[in-house]
């Protein structure tokens, strides 16, 4: 299952977590999305790794606006044992010397029902600035990951598949333990009725992303990314997809209307529409309006 917001809470938490993870280009990204869009909020609660911000997985068709709503409409409780998980008692307790930035105190003061609508609205605003551009070909590779792990739990059962996610998962007597590098001090066992398994572009090892404890309000089954296998995808050929639109996908290394593919490939319009159609839902080329045009581009 691909929790659609999960990309940017991973982008988010692994930023200020373990910036070593990410590449130059994402880091960037996503530091240059909280500075120029004034997302401080959202900056000091995803650095902390809030559960709330990865919402309960309703499915890999779930909207953006159906995750992002139930950001907003996150219970108070729930946004209490998160908040207090996340920063300690340092959050309540207006004595002490390490409480959390003033950006963040002055929302909560209006209640946790507030705080999750801010957070939801600066999340959405983070998305389409660092995520949206990429998602198409994003969603693609989680989308084919999330196939072939299917195939490979009918082929060789769930162990296997399991045992073969990450270099630092290991299957021991019906346990799943995940190993952390050297140095990190984290040791918590979760017992649970189940598991849900999410591809990320942005960590080479497996990673939790939730597990709560049985004291938690309304518990949510654990959510652990595993590392996306590289883009290894290439123009499919001609035995693989028909030669016309082989030859459409051979024109698209820059953007280029159906009008000028048509002319390119010396196939009509209408024909060339309808293959386009086809590579786009594919997830093999993008499509942006430029003025009163429509642009296509290979991935």
């Amino acid at each position: 299952m691909i929790p659609v917001l999960d990309p940017a809470g991973q982008l988010l938490f692994l930023r200020d977590h373990a910036p070593g993870w990410l590449t130059a280009r994402w880091r960037a990204k996503a530091t240059e999305t909280l500075v120029e869009h004034r997302l401080g909020l959202l900056a000091v609660v995803g650095a902390v790794g809030t559960d709330f911000l990865r919402p309960a997985s309703q499915g890999p068709q779930v909207s953006l606006e159906a995750a992002l709503h139930q950001v907003a409409t996150t219970p108070a409780d729930r946004v209490r044992y998160d908040l207090s998980a996340a920063f300690g008692a340092s959050v309540w307790d207006e004595r002490s010397s390490r409480r959390p930035p003033r950006v963040f105190l002055q929302t909560l003061e209006r209640g946790e029902d507030h705080l999750a609508h801010r957070l939801a609205e600066e999340m959405e605003r983070f998305w389409h600035a660092a995520m949206a551009p990429d998602w198409p070909a994003l969603r693609a590779r989680m989308e084919a990951d999330v196939a072939a792990r299917a195939m490979a739990i009918a082929r060789d059962g769930l162990a296997d598949m399991l045992s073969r996610l990450a270099h630092n998962l290991e299957l021991r007597d019906g346990t799943l333990i995940v190993h952390l590098p050297a140095g990190v001090q984290f040791d918590k066992t979760v017992e649970a009725d189940g598991l849900i398994l999410t591809p990320s572009a942005f960590t080479p090892r497996a990673l939790v992303q939730t597990a709560d404890l049985p004291d938690a309000p309304d518990r949510q089954i654990p959510h652990l990314a595993y590392p996306l296998g590289p883009d290894d995808r290439q123009v499919p050929s001609g035995e693989l997809i028909g030669a016309a639109r082989a030859t459409i996908l051979a024109e698209l290394s820059q953007p280029r209307s159906t009008t000028e593919i048509a002319e390119r490939v010396h196939l009509s319009p209408a024909t060339v529409s309808y293959h386009l159609q086809i590579l786009h839902r594919a997830g093999v080329v993008t499509r942006t309006r430029r003025s009163r045009h429509v642009l296509y581009q290979r991935l």
